[in-house]
């Protein structure tokens, strides 16, 4: 296995890979604090801090162009979106009890793509009405929203410590 953090940010130099992420992402302390590597399989893991939430999206829109999406594609697009409101919605509720989300981002049957979020708190998100002045609240209505779009499916799974969200987009990378 190669380290991730030599692959997606160089040698953390200057002028390398690194110089995307905003200067509030140590990189050598948090997110590319990644674990793995290969060509179906990617496991990044953050603080829970919404500070941290634009290079994770970073980190993943880039796997997934390395993988093969196209730069300039609505489906990348709505991918970074779709990571950024689960692992958003992750440290905004899951946070006070979870020392580090962990983001997968992984090649599935059949070019399936998967995108998964996993915390510490076995508590599920849901849909709830918001009104039209709320300024939180439609993270999942969107997430629902873009994944029915692309022909996708939001589930979930509890594990002893909380639970994963996957995102799922079938023949997303085949």
């Amino acid at each position: 296995m190669i380290e991730i953090s030599h692959v997606l940010y160089g040698d953390l130099k200057p002028g390398g890979l690194d110089s995307r992420l905003p200067p509030s992402v140590n990189i050598e302390m948090m997110i590319m604090n990644a674990t793995t590597l290969c060509r179906t399989h990617r496991t990044f893991s953050l603080p829970p801090s919404t500070a941290d939430v634009p290079g994770v999206r970073r980190a993943l829109v880039d796997t997934l162009v390395e993988w093969g999406l196209p730069e300039d594609g609505e489906l990348l697009y709505a991918l970074g979106l779709i990571a950024s409101e689960l692992v958003t919605n992750a440290v905004t509720h899951a946070g006070a009890h979870t020392p580090s989300i962990v983001v997968t981002l992984a090649i599935g049957e059949e070019g399936t793509l998967e995108l998964g979020v996993s915390d510490n708190c076995r508590v599920f998100p849901r849909q709830r009405a918001t009104s039209p002045e709320a300024t939180h609240g439609r993270g999942t209505a969107i997430v629902d929203a873009l994944l029915a779009e692309f022909g996708g499916s939001l589930t979930s799974e509890r594990h002893p410590h909380g639970k994963t969200l996957w995102a799922q987009l079938p023949g997303a990378l085949s």
